[in-house]
């Protein structure tokens, strides 16, 4: 009876390995990374497949997520993505599913988003646009723009506004996100007064102000990141079109610009 039972243990026991043996354990291909591992390929990844987990996440729009560490910031893309993410409610603890692109810039294509409690699939189907990039350290702006300070611009110059109509500048001025403005969502102001040779008084030393006109969706998360941490706009811009002298004389704005480029930590986009 004993002889009978340790024969049918035996029996199972080769039975149950056998069986196991038909099973592959699952392995993730996704290398875990920090965003500064995964950008500068610290940690190597076959397909540079990689999984950041817990980013700090700065802002999201459309097609875009941008995440930080430090003075490095970057793209995580796919379609919808924005909304991908917000269904997943705290953006504290996620993990993205990501390969690794190069071009047109480095960024990280999202399979797939991860939180605790659910994940979702992320699909890169439809084609997005994204923005050149440069390594803001060796930047130099072109040479058709001409640098400006904001102080050097008075809304009651007529002749010298127009005279900078389809003109590039570069600049250094306060990036302001206008609530109640309906021709404009971003504004760029000067960080001082600029008195007028005209007139003097107090009431009409007033700081000069751009309207912006609406960017691209892929420098309008950039704006959004310099409003979130209160930097300052560095950039370039190209005067656009001059105010009316009544609306001038009114909201001492110049008129509207174009961006063409903009810096932000470590690197400067461009159109």
């Amino acid at each position: 009876m004993m002889r009978k039972l340790v024969c049918l243990f035996a029996m199972g026991a080769v039975a149950a390995g056998l069986a196991g043996c038909g099973k592959k354990e699952q392995v993730d291909p996704y290398t875990k990374a920090t965003l500064r591992e995964a950008t500068y390929g610290e940690v190597v990844s076959e397909g540079f497949m990689y999984k950041i987990v817990n980013p700090q996440i700065v802002d999201t729009l459309g097609n875009f997520v941008v995440v930080r560490q430090g003075n490095l910031t970057a793209f995580i893309t796919a379609n919808n993505i924005a909304n991908q993410v917000g269904k997943l409610g705290e953006m504290s603890n996620l993990a993205f599913n990501v390969v690794k692109r190069f071009r047109p810039m480095v960024y990280f294509q999202c399979t797939s988003v991860v939180s605790p409690k659910d994940s979702v699939l992320c699909s890169s189907e439809k084609p997005m646009a994204f923005p050149r990039t440069a390594d803001a350290a060796t930047f130099a702006p072109p040479a058709d723009y001409t640098d400006v300070a904001m102080t050097e611009l008075r809304y009651d110059d007529t002749g010298g506004l127009q005279a900078m109509v389809g003109k590039k500048f570069s600049t250094r001025a306060k990036l302001v996100r206008v609530e109640g403005d309906s021709a404009a969502v971003w504004m760029l102001e000067g960080d001082k007064p600029c008195p007028s040779p005209y007139l003097r008084t107090p009431q009409r030393v007033t700081v000069t102000k751009f309207r912006v006109k609406t960017p691209r969706p892929s420098l309008e998360i950039v704006m959004r990141m310099l409003a979130k941490t209160e930097t300052d706009f560095v950039g370039g811009f190209t005067f656009a079109t001059v105010e009316p002298l009544p609306a001038r004389a009114e909201n001492q704005i110049c008129g509207t610009v174009e961006v063409g480029y903009v810096r932000f930590l470590e690197t400067v986009y461009m159109r």
